[in-house]
This record gives C-alpha cells, sequence and structure tokens, in this order.
C-alpha cells in the first residue's frame, strides 16, 4: 500500500526560508572569516609598530643631544661625539635609555664619517623574527635651519619611521 504524502503551501514556503536563512548564516560566516583575515595581519603589524617607538623614541632622545652638543661643543671643535653602546652614550651626551628601550636594542652607536654627517645606529632585538637584528639608521646633516635627521636601515619600511618632508 503506497502512502500519499501531502505536502501543504506551508511547508513549500518553509523549505524556501531555511534555504534563505542557511544562505544569509554562510554570508555571516563568510563575513567574520574575511574581516578575521584582513584585521589579524594589521594588528600584528602594529603591534610590531608599538614595540619599535620604544627604539625610535630612544633614537630621537640622542639625536636631541647631539644637537644640544652642536650648539655648545662642535662650534669649537669641529666635531661629533663618537659614542660606542648605551654606556658610553650616557657618559658623553647624558642621554639615559629606558627599561624598555634597552630591552629593544641590541646595540647603538653614534659614528661620524664626515664632519658634516652623524649616523645613529640601533639593533633591534626582542620585537619580532620580521625586524629583529636589524639595523635602524638616524642620519643628521647640517642644513641652514639645523640638522636635518632622516630615518634609514635594513628595517622594512612597514614598521620604519616615515621621514617628515618639510
Amino acid at each position: 500500500m503506497e502512502r500519499e504524502v501531502v505536502v501543504t503551501d506551508f511547508e513549500i514556503k518553509m523549505r524556501d526560508t531555511t534555504k534563505k536563512r542557511l544562505i544569509i548564516l554562510v554570508c555571516v560566516i563568510c563575513l567574520f572569516i574575511g574581516s578575521a583575515l584582513y584585521l589579524i595581519p594589521l594588528h600584528e603589524t602594529q603591534h610590531i609598530k608599538a614595540k619599535m617607538t620604544e627604539v625610535t623614541n630612544a633614537m630621537s632622545c640622542v639625536a636631541s643631544a647631539l644637537e644640544a652638543y652642536k650648539e655648545v661643543y662642535n662650534q669649537e671643535l669641529n666635531s661629533w661625539p663618537h659614542c660606542d653602546g648605551v654606556i658610553t652614550i650616557r657618559t658623553s651626551l647624558g642621554v639615559i635609555f629606558r627599561k624598555e628601550a634597552k630591552d629593544r636594542i641590541s646595540s647603538i652607536t653614534v659614528t661620524s664619517p664626515r664632519a658634516e654627517e652623524i649616523i645613529i645606529t640601533a639593533k633591534i632585538k626582542g620585537i619580532d623574527s620580521r625586524v629583529d637584528g636589524k639595523n635602524l639608521t638616524l642620519t643628521g646633516k647640517r642644513s641652514e635651519r639645523g640638522i636635518l635627521w632622516v630615518w634609514d636601515g635594513t628595517v622594512p619600511s612597514t614598521y620604519a619611521p616615515r621621514n617628515k618632508s618639510n
């Protein structure tokens, strides 16, 4: 004996509604996955940049001390100091690094290959494998308005500070 299955209009409408709900659910899940795939790398980049700020702030403090040094001593000596390491920078220029900066810098030097140029170089550590072991340099050149500082180095440009355009 065969049984006759009767499908009402209500059941047909419910099947269509269920399909629509399923499609909407899949779309919402895809949106969440897409936004996560975009936001996670963006968050990692911002996290590395935030840690790099400790390094750039320390180097900027050394640059400020060198500008003061230029005003006081460089007029007579016509030379820049040579500093190799945190201790030498502290004793020669009076710059004391914060603990966070010391944790992010494995070595820092101040050199002057020519009388008109000064280079601050910091080797980075303890931030991320993308920047650890790389050098960040801040090069200063004399100009009419004092010293013009330019960021450079082997740090990927995504994480390096931008040079200000005057």
